[in-house]
């Protein structure tokens, strides 16, 4: 476990739509996120939660959170941290 800061350890590219790749990322608690998706579009960069895939009703697929944030303020402060970390990795 680590002290303070988000670390990645994988980092595989993919690159659709606005989708740029996934990271594996390891939190200070211990706590590894699997397939975290790395996003860019206009500039702005952000990192999603993995999700699993469905079908709606009108037969397209969307997807469904898995894990997410209590709060705007919280996913701010992690989508920064493991934006950090990525880059780091990617060096």
């Amino acid at each position: 476990m680590q002290s303070g800061k988000i670390k990645c350890e994988n980092f595989r590219a993919m690159e659709k739509n606005t989708l740029r790749g996934f990271a594996d990322l390891v939190l200070p608690s211990g706590l590894k996120i699997i397939g975290a998706t790395l996003h860019e579009k206009n500039g702005s960069r952000w990192v999603g939660m993995p999700a699993r895939p469905y079908t709606k009703e009108d037969g397209k697929q969307s997807w469904a959170s898995i894990i997410d944030f209590v709060d705007r303020p919280t996913k701010d402060r992690f989508t920064a941290q493991a934006l950090e970390a990525i880059d780091e990795f990617l060096g």
